[in-house]
């Protein structure tokens, strides 16, 4: 029987989309293909809710976070990260390995960020950087949705709180685990770069990153020393321009992408937010009923992370007997709770009968 996923990406990948990826190339420089890159590149900046370019760069999430903030940012910048997960530690390793300065704001997994903590830890820091001429806060960066807790920021919020303190900062954001699956709105947020992948919302294999850049992050890019040869943002971002990508992308992973936002915006974007938040209350709701305790705020619809002592146990069943495959946790949370994905293609459906194998996988064990 297929393995069935049930894991915060990657997503199982409807048919259609696995069909244009298993298509033959096209040549990068043909017009069939250049056509097609610029419908990738518009519907992204439907689905960003954004007037700003979006480039699309080979490589996971994480690559695209990389390569935003070092275009952002010159070594020795002062900048703030909101850490509330895995995800959010590694904006700090990235910002430590480049040479920048990241002031963090650190709550325990399982907590969210709120405005007014944020005001609180701005004002401080900005008192601090008073003192010292030569310092300025250029950006602040944050995980949008934790993969690794389950947690949804209110960015928005989030963002009037910082455009009020630090009108010129670039405001980065992680949306790997939020693009496609929650209401993002980059240019009514005003955010500079948002970065996500596309093996989750966006229901396809994983292998490419996806940024958004404003004209203040663009700026930027053009006033910073170029950092990188492969992942330069202004040379990206120029090529695109002419309807190219800098260097030969996976090609085949472009048409899947392009077949899965045709998918999203056929279906439409409201109704995409409405079943991703029906699957996860679904989900949410049912471990409740059978006694579960779900790990901390319990916000985002990507991923509900469920507390058990038993966690591993639960998962081998899943994956033995019924055929779910559901993901564990992730460093201090490894073995104390699993987490069950509800991205991309999942529906209502999906999530009635993961609850279900899960009520009979908990009567085995008692």
């Amino acid at each position: 029987m297929k393995m069935r996923l049930f894991t915060p990406g990657p997503v199982t990948v409807p048919q259609n989309v696995v069909d244009a990826a298993s298509a033959q190339p096209l040549y990068h420089r043909s017009p069939e293909f250049m056509a097609l890159s610029r419908s990738v590149w518009a519907d992204l900046q439907t689905v960003f809710q954004t007037n700003d370019p979006v480039v699309v760069l080979g490589g996971s999430g994480m690559t695209g976070i990389e390569a935003a903030m070092i275009a952002a940012h010159a070594p020795g910048e002062q900048i703030v990260i909101l850490e509330h997960g895995r995800f959010g530690q590694r904006l700090t390793e990235i910002a430590r390995i480049h040479g920048l300065v990241p002031h963090v704001l650190s709550v325990p997994w399982g907590e969210s960020i709120t405005p007014d903590l944020l005001e609180n830890f701005l004002n401080d820091l900005l008192n601090d950087l008073l003192n010292d001429p030569l310092n300025d806060l250029r950006g602040v960066w944050f995980v949008h949705a934790e993969t690794s807790t389950g947690v949804l920021l209110d960015a928005g919020a989030l963002t009037s709180t910082i455009r009020a303190r630090c009108p010129d900062a670039v405001i980065g954001m992680d949306a790997v685990t939020s693009i496609g699956i929650h209401d993002v709105k980059v240019d009514a947020w005003q955010i500079d770069m948002a970065i996500t992948g596309i093996q989750k919302g966006l229901m396809c294999p994983p292998g490419l990153a996806c940024v958004s850049i404003s004209e203040r992050a663009e700026q930027r890019l053009l006033s910073n020393p170029r950092r990188s040869y492969t992942l330069d943002l202004h040379t990206v971002l120029d090529h695109q321009r002419d309807g190219l990508f800098t260097w030969t992308p996976p090609v085949t992973l472009v048409a899947a992408l392009n077949a899965a936002l045709k998918r999203i915006l056929n279906e439409g974007l409201d109704n995409v937010w409405a079943r991703q938040a029906a699957s996860a209350e679904i989900v949410r709701q049912g471990a409740r009923h059978l006694g579960l305790k779900l790990f901390g705020a319990s916000t985002s619809n990507a991923v509900t992370v469920i507390e058990h002592h038993r966690s591993n146990e639960i998962r081998r069943e899943l994956r033995d007997v019924h055929h779910m495959l559901v993901a564990g946790g992730q460093d201090q949370l490894s073995g104390k709770v699993f987490r069950i994905g509800t991205c991309g293609s999942t529906t209502p459906t999906d999530a009635h009968e993961i609850t279900e194998a899960l009520h009979t996988v908990l009567t085995h064990l008692v």
